[in-house]
């Protein structure tokens, strides 16, 4: 032998194996956050006409998310599970900006850990539900 490392198989598929795992890694956060009943908006546009919302903030209580390292994208999902009735929108600000992102529950955008983003939930049916202070269970997964 030559002293040159000589991949096996087995190792070039357990590399293999961990890389694709360490790229499919996704952290997420789940919040459940107060409804604040108001209304607001306007016409057709992302949010549209809203009753209420809820935001997340991170653990210092500001509304300006910073993504962990390494981030591509976000999504931003109101997971509350109020039924048929319940409307909601998922909306995304960058702070850099000012570009915004939404989609009707849920919405995914691209993040990188060089800006913040503030993350908003706009229901849109007539409530209840939610109640003004119930608490809405909002998510979001950095990819």
């Amino acid at each position: 032998m030559t002293g040159k490392f000589k991949p096996t198989f087995g190792r070039i598929l357990t590399v293999w194996a961990l890389a694709g795992f360490a790229a499919g890694v996704v952290w997420a956060d789940t919040q459940n956050d107060a409804f604040t009943k108001q209304t607001g908006g306007s016409g057709s546009g992302c949010p549209g006409t809203y009753s209420g919302y809820a935001k997340m903030t991170n653990s210092a209580g500001a509304f300006w998310l910073t993504p962990p390292t390494n981030t591509s994208s976000g999504t931003l999902t109101d997971a509350s599970g109020w039924g048929t009735n319940y409307v909601s929108v998922a909306y995304v600000q960058r702070k850099s900006d000012l570009v915004t992102w939404c989609g009707t529950n849920s919405v995914t955008f691209p993040a990188t850990n060089a800006t913040q983003y503030s993350l908003t939930v706009y229901v849109k049916n007539t409530p209840p539900p939610p109640t003004n202070g119930q608490s809405l269970n909002l998510q979001v997964a950095w990819h």
